[in-house]
């Protein structure tokens, strides 16, 4: 009962998204989550998934400040035990959080960080990139404006810096998440995404006459 109004409840905050934090991906994400736990016997299944419904309710980049999550706790008398769970795997898991190696306390997070990475990468990953660029007016690509090797999270969030384009997202962070994946089927289905994104990469560097700079970089990444 609890999980059918979580899913109404997130309708109610994603329904009206467009920049791929939207009720699609929310499903995806549970779905992920849910082949995941056939394999991981021993997590909480009620605290991964309602954790993966409600993870993006109160998303930075939506002007989330937290206040979505507490609503739902308290308006279905969620008890305290319940509530913690949920929000230490809500408030941990972002990649913008927990960065390319992170390090978490349960079980119940790993699982809900790799079915939420999973979503940002592979073709759904390269789709999303695209959906959010356009939300916020990124642009496509700047041959001459190279990916940052160690952004801070400060710069990581600031979308106003000079090198914030779409192309170089997948440096800032999804070829990254191959190496963040927790669970061993969290890793086995990355791999495979990942191979996808580098060959997309190829790709595209290739039609649009990118700088040789672009190959190298990326090969970087196709050796990982």
């Amino acid at each position: 009962m609890l999980i059918n109004k979580a899913f109404d409840f997130m309708e109610e905050c994603l329904g009206a998204d467009n920049s791929g934090h939207d009720v699609e991906h929310i499903n995806r994400v549970v779905k992920n989550a849910e082949r995941i736990l056939e394999f991981e016997k021993d997590a909480d299944k009620d605290v991964v998934l309602l954790s993966a419904i409600l993870h993006d309710v109160d998303d930075y980049k939506l002007g989330g400040n937290g206040e979505n999550l507490e609503r739902f706790f308290s308006e279905n008398d969620v008890d305290e035990n319940l509530r913690t769970k949920i929000s230490d795997v809500i408030e941990n898991i972002s990649f913008s959080k927990s960065g390319e190696k992170p390090e978490f306390s349960s079980l119940e997070q790993k699982i809900v960080s790799d079915a939420d990475k999973l979503d940002a990468m592979g073709a759904i990953g390269i789709c999303r990139t695209i959906m959010y660029s356009a939300k916020t007016k990124r642009k496509l690509f700047d041959d001459n404006e190279f990916p940052s090797e160690n952004l801070s999270k400060e710069e990581y969030k600031n979308k106003d810096r000079k090198n914030n384009h779409s192309i170089n997202h997948f440096f800032d962070k999804l070829l990254k998440l191959k190496g963040a994946m927790q669970t061993n089927e969290g890793k086995v289905e990355a791999e495979k995404r990942h191979r996808f994104m580098v060959m997309f990469l190829r790709e595209f560097f290739d039609e649009v006459d990118a700088s040789q700079n672009w190959g190298e970089i990326l090969s970087k990444f196709d050796k990982k």
